[in-house]
């Protein structure tokens, strides 16, 4: 449809030459006039809801600082990975309590409306097949998968794991590390996703920079489960901690679960921080 002007400027050109036709015969009767129709305005073209969903969750992922270490499109950078094919649990655990390097996004940060658009504009990029960003050191390559091995049993989802062991086992140079991670591509392949998954846990022990403890790594994934609200979760690998805690640590592991029963998730989660806080590698860190 042309714009209102220019129908109304046609509209005038066609009946100008009547009036002057008319004007010029000198007709005794004056010519009928037919009103013309005034043209329906065009409608405003308004977006899908799909495309201004993911424009305003492209725009909060650039205002909330992503792009600034996963790059403009989210696909990654020297400093941190791509983020197509991660699950809705996968960036919420990382968001609310991030394992590695990356920071903590709090509620008063992103809060959890943005944080579910955040979610749903990460689920609509399409996924290249996990490339590595060419500037990481090949320690930190293995470290990631190691990472994402434990991310994605969490979300049930098995062929991703076994990708990521994949990945190690041909990028590991250490024969000992490669031939249990082979043993962990076995058990996934049995389904034993529970025996699989703490095996991941004690090979990354050795891998994190700084270097993790197995007690810290499980630690952190009491953290990672109750960002999700996963009390279960939170239990098991606290479980696992006080197998490994020191005997100063197990009373306060003991309170923590007495808070994990009780539903009281806040107070569980700040007291695992404060038993992190507390163990002897974090103050030489402080230290230094």
């Amino acid at each position: 449809m042309p714009p209102i002007g220019l129908v109304k400027l046609s509209a005038l050109v066609i009946f100008l030459p009547l009036m002057l036709t008319a004007a010029a015969c000198g007709a005794a009767a004056a010519p009928t006039v037919v009103a013309t129709p005034e043209p329906t305005p065009a409608l405003a073209s308004t977006p899908s809801p799909t495309i201004a969903l993911e424009a305003h969750g492209q725009q909060l992922f650039v205002e909330k600082g992503c792009a600034a270490c996963h790059g403009q499109n989210a696909e990654g950078s020297a400093i941190a990975p791509a983020l197509p094919g991660h699950t809705a649990e996968q960036v919420r655990r990382q968001v609310r309590n991030p394992i590695g390097a990356m920071p903590r996004f709090g509620p008063e940060k992103i809060n959890d409306e943005e944080l579910e658009k955040l979610i749903e504009f990460i689920s609509e990029l399409k996924s290249d097949g996990h490339g590595e960003p060419l500037d990481l050191s090949m320690g930190d390559v293995i470290t990631m998968h190691h990472w994402m091995a434990i991310l994605a049993l969490k979300a049930d989802r098995v062929t991703e794991a076994k990708h990521h062991v994949k990945h190690i086992i041909g990028l590991v140079e250490d024969a000992d590390h490669r031939r249990q991670m082979e043993v962990v591509l076995d058990a996934l392949e049995e389904n034993h996703l529970h025996d699989a998954e703490h095996a991941v846990e004690g090979m990354l022990a050795g891998t994190a920079e700084p270097e993790l403890s197995l007690g810290e790594l499980h630690l952190q994934m009491v953290l990672s489960a109750l960002a999700v609200d996963d009390a279960e979760d939170a239990r098991h690998h606290l479980d696992h901690f006080m197998e490994e805690a020191e005997p100063s640590q197990v009373d306060l592991a003991e309170e923590v679960r007495g808070h994990l029963n009780a539903g009281e998730l806040h107070e569980a989660e700040q007291l695992a921080k404060e038993i992190i806080e507390d163990m002897p590698h974090r103050h030489h860190q402080h230290d230094n």
